[in-house]
């Protein structure tokens, strides 16, 4: 302590010198929360922003929820295939709440686009010739939860509900040459 002696603040007789102290002390303590509490914020954000984008694209690629002019089905063989994929799409918006901030206004649509798997898995189950009627009532509200989510964001971009392209995903526009290590057979080759 002995380099405190130049500025004399190891006297705290002096007038105010115990103020300052505890006013510096104090505001030091608020800055380091303040800092502290908006990077948490932040990291927040960032994780709520991937977890609705992670939905959004999982949403595009369910094929049940693209459009189609629903019909009256005798046989309902597809319809099994739809209810798994809207228990599993409803399964993946539950997951997503979990990684919502608290008192976000995102939960309010997620517990929509829930509900409304959940509404369309009973009618399904009351009437399978007519699953393909509740279905698009399911992709109207998905539609709509999905354009609320991406609204305003930066990194949350809107993607229609079973519109991905035809094909497997990541195969379009490759070349044919292109394997699963097909840029490093091309890098070899320019050595």
């Amino acid at each position: 302590m002995d380099w405190l002696a130049p500025l004399n603040l190891t006297d705290f007789t002096a007038p105010g010198a115990g103020l300052l102290l505890g006013i510096g002390l104090a505001l030091g303590i608020a800055l380091g929360i303040a800092l502290g509490w908006s990077i948490r914020a932040g990291i927040d954000k960032r994780d709520e922003s991937a977890a609705l984008k992670a939905l959004i694209t999982d949403l595009h690629l369910k094929r049940p929820l693209a459009p189609i002019e629903p019909q009256i089905i005798e046989s309902a063989g597809d319809e099994a295939r739809c209810r798994r994929s809207v228990l599993d799409a409803r399964d993946r918006i539950l997951e997503t709440l979990a990684h919502l901030r608290t008192g976000s206004p995102n939960t309010d649509v997620l517990m929509r686009l829930s509900a409304a798997c959940t509404l369309y898995l009973r009618e399904a189950t009351r009437a399978p010739e007519l699953y393909q009627f509740a279905l698009m009532d399911l992709r109207e509200t998905m539609v709509d939860g999905v354009k609320l989510l991406s609204d305003g964001r930066r990194r949350v971009r809107y993607l229609s509900p079973g519109e991905r392209p035809p094909g497997k995903p990541g195969k379009a526009g490759r070349p044919s040459n292109a394997g699963k290590f097909g840029h490093r057979r091309m890098l070899s080759r320019r050595r």
